[in-house]
Parts: structure tokens; C-alpha cells; sequence
């Protein structure tokens, strides 16, 4: 956790949810939208598991209280002759949590997006690059944001958020 000088922002990371990530045939996108109540551009879905909008025909599947096998499962299940491919991401990403009334502002040093609520609103999805590393950050609240990162990544960007934290405090 960190929380240096007088920014208000802490870093968690977070324990091992199921992630799943699910590609799906362009050609059959909306009755997979529909099958598994799959999140619009650049957004999120309620529901357990829970879709992150990545691309035009790719979504990550997460959940804390379901396992990787019973999302893929369920995708099986639900598509059923839909052209697909889920794969259980969980062991290859790691999530950070970061909160506080200047997460935005802490994001934007390492990234070219706008985290202003007005242009990243609650339940915005995007992918792009934080720290010169591939991130999917989503605003879960007005001030907390989670980042899935590939998992080799973790201590790098956690001591290039701790690095960016310390230089905004002086």
C-alpha cells in the first residue's frame, strides 16, 4: 500500500479472481451478447461473472466466487454451435486496485487517456498502455480503479506507481 506526502491514493493488489478471456466469431457477436449478457463498448456488465469489454469480439470473464472451469463451462453452455474461444486467464493476470481522490490523476501520469469522470465515467472499460505496459483499466467507482495487467508486470508497475506516487508528493 502506499500513500506518500499528501496524495490520497492507496494500491492493492488484488487476491486471485477467475479470469477468463472470451473471443468470439465476428459473425455471431450479438446472439453471444445477448446469450451471456456481455458488456457494450468500452463497458461493463453486472452479473457474476462480470464482462469486461475489450475489443470489437473480446471480453474478460471475472468473478470471485466462480472458478475459471465453471465460466468456461457456462460459455460452452450458453454459445452453444457459436464459433468461440474461452481460455482461463486467471493464472496470467494480476490485478491492482488503485483508490483515492487522485487515482485519476496518478493513472494519467502513465497513460494518454483522460480519467476525469467525464470522460471515464463509473463502468468504463478500456485498454491501453499504463507505463509503457499492455493494461485493461476499468473506474469501478469515482475514485477506484482496477488494473488487469500481465502478471510478469505486477512489481514493475507497482514500483512505477510507488515512483510516480513519491515525485507527485514533492
Amino acid at each position: 500500500m502506499a500513500e506518500p506526502g499528501n496524495i490520497n491514493v492507496s494500491i492493492d493488489r488484488i487476491g486471485s479472481p477467475s479470469i477468463v478471456s472470451l473471443r468470439v466469431s465476428r459473425k455471431m457477436l450479438d446472439g453471444a451478447r445477448d446469450n451471456l449478457q456481455l458488456a457494450s463498448p468500452s463497458g461493463t456488465s453486472d452479473g457474476d461473472p462480470r464482462s469486461l469489454w475489450i475489443g470489437p469480439d473480446h471480453w474478460l470473464l471475472v468473478s470471485n466466487s466462480t472458478t475459471p472451469d465453471s465460466i468456461v463451462s457456462n460459455c460452452k453452455d450458453s454459445l452453444g454451435e457459436t464459433l468461440y474461444n474461452a481460455v482461463d486467464y486467471s493464472a496470467a493476470l494480476s490485478v491492482l486496485r488503485i483508490t483515492g481522490a487522485n487515482a485519476g490523476e496518478l493513472l494519467a501520469t502513465g497513460s494518454g487517456l483522460d480519467f476525469r469522470p467525464d470522460k471515464f465515467p463509473i463502468g468504463m472499460c478500456c485498454r491501453t498502455r499504463l507505463a509503457q505496459i499492455a493494461a485493461v483499466i476499468v473506474r469501478e467507482t469515482a475514485e477506484q480503479f482496477d488494473v488487469y495487467i500481465d502478471r510478469s508486470y505486477g512489481t514493475y508497475l507497482l514500483d512505477w506507481l510507488n515512483e510516480a506516487l513519491s515525485i507527485s508528493a514533492q
